[in-house]
């Protein structure tokens, strides 16, 4: 690491081989976030290109008006970076909050401020927002028909759970509650570790908190915006969910009662395919969780799938 951060409040971006994505988010979160307590951090886990470093350094040495410090991480993968992410924000004794944003995204106004008011309003331990699709090219009609591209939407305040860490805010509190690793490494190239940690965090006590108006957009590139894509996510969310799930029920029993409602599931949905005939149904929707529920089946056949940190 190049000149450790410290600072009372951290926004962490792991990011790999996209450094124009990269240039944008960190273009964009200097006009949005005007604070003296916060410390920009680029998680670089390209060991090899360290592209996104080679941004991270040049924009800081032009002047950057937050501070941004560069972490090399050396193993690839989903868990390896967010897991030295974390490893150096509790080394900072000074650190409060760590904000988590994807190196594909990039914040909207207010979203920082709007993280911390959530967290100082409900005292939640770790609070989410909303992710808006931003497509890279005018997308098929049936992509209204998915809930892949579509921003959750919930009202302002606690919640029971939170699915994902592209747009999340942990208290320093969360990360204590849960061991190191925080994120598993079985998860590292299949995807889910964020569920995984989110399910872990939630059984150990942690509050959730939900702030609408902590909003970032992710760019949505056209090789995504295929049908084969989505099914193909909606199988990977199927798979790692389960795997994640089936953490949290060990034993003969836990696996048994999670592999009948798998089943029971796949069941509903199946007799549910008729309704795509129905004028106006979200056919891409439907067929979606059909597939999902062949990933959580994939998940029981000791199924996962290796989508990220390629070399």
């Amino acid at each position: 690491m190049i000149s450790p951060p410290s600072a009372p409040v951290w926004i962490a971006v792991p990011t790999f081989r996209r450094p124009e994505r990269l240039r944008y988010l960190l273009e964009r979160m200097a006009e949005v976030v005007h604070r003296d307590d916060v410390a920009l951090l680029v998680a670089e886990n390209d060991v090899k290109g360290q592209e996104g470093a080679a941004v991270a350094q040049a924009m800081a040495a032009d002047g950057y008006p937050l501070p941004l410090h560069v972490l090399i991480v050396e193993r690839p993968g989903l868990c390896a970076v967010r897991n030295a992410i974390a490893a150096a924000a509790m080394a900072d004794p000074a650190m409060r909050m760590l904000a988590l944003i994807d190196d594909d995204e990039w914040p909207q106004p207010g979203w920082l401020d709007a993280l911390l008011a959530c967290q100082a309003e409900t005292g939640a331990e770790a609070v989410g927002g909303p992710v808006d699709p931003h497509f890279a090219a005018p997308p098929p009609r049936w992509v209204e028909e998915t809930l892949v591209f579509r921003a959750e939407e919930r009202t302002e305040g606690m919640t029971s759970m939170l699915w994902a860490s592209n747009n999340l805010l942990l208290t320093r509190k969360a990360l204590e509650r849960v061991a190191p690793p925080w994120f598993d490494m079985r998860f590292n190239r299949s995807g889910g570790e964020d569920l995984d940690f989110l399910m872990r965090l939630r059984a150990a006590g942690a509050t959730f908190g939900w702030s609408p108006r902590a909003r970032v957009s992710e760019w949505v590139p056209p090789e995504r915006v295929r049908l084969s894509w989505v099914l193909r996510r909606m199988e990977r969310i199927g798979c790692t969910e389960t795997l994640a799930r089936r953490k949290q029920r060990p034993g003969f029993g836990g696996g048994l009662a999670l592999f009948a409602r798998s089943v029971a599931l796949l069941g509903l949905r199946t007799a549910g395919l008729a309704g795509m005939l129905l004028p106006g149904a979200r056919r891409v929707d439907i067929a979606g969780q059909w597939v999902k529920c062949w990933g959580r089946l994939h998940a029981f056949a000791g199924g996962s799938q290796t989508l990220y940190g390629s070399d």
